[in-house]
C-alpha cells in the first residue's frame, strides 16, 4: 500500500482503529483499499476532508467477494451497520471484518452471529427464524416437511428449557460445542 492511501487516514484515526479491532496499521490499511474499492471517488474525497462517516450503500457493501454470495448478506450488513440500514461507514466495516477475522473471540462470533440468524430480531432464535436459516443455507430448494424435520431436530438437539426457541445462552453453548464454526464464520482479509 503506498503512503498516499495511508495519508488519508489519519495516524490518530488508524490508532483508534487499531484499539478498537483485531487488526494492525498494515492490515487496516489494507482494508481501506476494500472499501475503497467499492466507490473510490467517494471514499477518496471524503476521507481526503476528514470525513470518516462516509457511508456505502448497502448495494455497493455486497459486492466485496466475500459477501456478494453469501446467503447471509443481507443480514450481516445490518447487524453490523450502525443504523441497521445495511449501509456502512468504513468503521461499521472495520467492525464486520474484525468479529469475521480469525483473531475475534469465538464468544464475540457467537453473539454476531446469533444476532444474524434472529432473522425476526426478537432476541431469540425460534421456528420461524430456523425455517429461514435451513432454507437460506440449502438455497430454498427443500420441501417444506423436510425443514420442518430438521428444525425440529436442531430444536430437540439445543432447546434446554424446551420452550421452543433458543435463547443466546443456548445459541453461544451449541457453538463451543462445533469447533470448526469460528473457521466458518470468517471473512479473510
Amino acid at each position: 500500500m503506498g503512503n498516499s492511501e495511508s495519508a488519508l487516514i489519519s495516524e490518530k484515526q488508524l490508532e483508534i482503529y487499531q484499539l478498537e479491532t483485531f487488526f494492525t496499521r498494515k492490515e487496516i490499511l489494507h482494508i481501506y483499499q476494500s472499501f475503497e474499492s467499492l466507490n473510490p471517488d467517494k471514499v477518496r474525497e471524503a476521507f481526503m476532508a476528514g470525513n470518516y462517516q462516509v457511508k456505502m450503500d448497502y448495494q455497493e457493501v455486497i459486492q466485496l467477494a466475500e459477501l456478494k454470495y453469501s446467503p447471509f448478506k443481507d443480514r450481516i450488513c445490518r447487524v453490523f451497520s450502525e443504523d441497521q440500514s445495511g449501509d456502512m461507514t468504513f468503521s461499521d466495516f472495520l467492525d464486520m471484518l474484525s468479529v469475521m477475522s480469525m483473531q475475534a473471540p469465538k464468544d464475540l462470533k457467537a453473539a454476531y452471529a446469533f444476532k444474524i440468524y434472529d432473522f425476526n430480531d426478537d432476541d431469540e432464535i425460534d421456528r420461524t427464524d430456523l425455517d429461514e436459516l435451513v432454507n437460506r443455507v440449502t438455497g430454498f430448494r427443500m420441501k417444506t416437511e423436510d425443514v420442518d424435520g430438521i428444525v425440529d431436530e436442531i430444536l430437540k438437539e439445543c432447546d434446554m428449557d424446551e420452550n421452543g426457541t433458543l435463547t443466546a445462552a443456548e445459541f453461544e453453548d451449541i457453538l463451543h460445542k462445533s469447533p470448526e464454526f469460528s473457521a466458518h464464520f470468517n471473512i479473510e482479509v
